[in-house]
């Protein structure tokens, strides 16, 4: 988890002491550089409390931080709240138990909206441990999730399933 910050950290200073483009003399900032990126804010909380809901189970609260229409790209295969909220019913019917361990999680904040009018992106990494009797697995997720008007409106996640597929047989 540390070199992975300590990468951030390199890429930043390296960012911030390249050559500006000459005649941006209007411009402040670095040519390509377009908003901020902040550790804790109110999307940072929205997208650990719908983590936290996940370990605890808690069905209603993790709706409650998605819009009706969120769309979920889980790794290769995109879906509704519906199809990705069938893991809680997965996880009891299996048996597991999942304990979630949160690493850095971070917001950018760009100065104009994408094209569906979204400016908010909050990335996580955090590890999942999943245990069913004496087995255990984890796997390491990569999140990205866009906010808008407080809800997370669309969700990517990146991870190796292979380990949870194994559990579950």
């Amino acid at each position: 988890m540390k070199k992975i910050i300590l990468l951030f950290a390199l890429a930043g200073s390296i960012f911030a002491c390249s050559k500006k483009e000459e005649g941006a003399a209007a411009s402040t900032s670095a040519k390509g550089q377009n908003g901020i990126t902040i550790d804790s804010s109110a999307n940072t909380d929205l997208v650990r409390k719908a983590i936290g809901s996940i370990e605890s189970g808690d069905t209603a609260t993790y709706r409650a931080t998605y819009t009706p229409d969120v769309v979920f790209h889980d790794n290769l295969d995109s879906m509704g709240i519906d199809g990705n909220m069938a893991m809680f019913k997965l996880f009891a019917e299996k048996g597991v138990k999942v304990k979630i361990e949160v690493g850095p999680v971070w917001e950018n904040q760009f100065d104009k909206p994408d094209a569906k009018g979204i400016s908010n992106f909050v990335m996580a990494y955090t590890t999942f441990t999943f245990t069913r009797g004496d087995k255990t697995a984890k796997t390491v997720i990569f999140s990205v999730d866009a906010i808008k008007e407080g809800k997370q409106v669309e969700e990517w996640l990146i991870y190796d399933k292979t380990a949870f597929t194994e559990l579950i047989k």
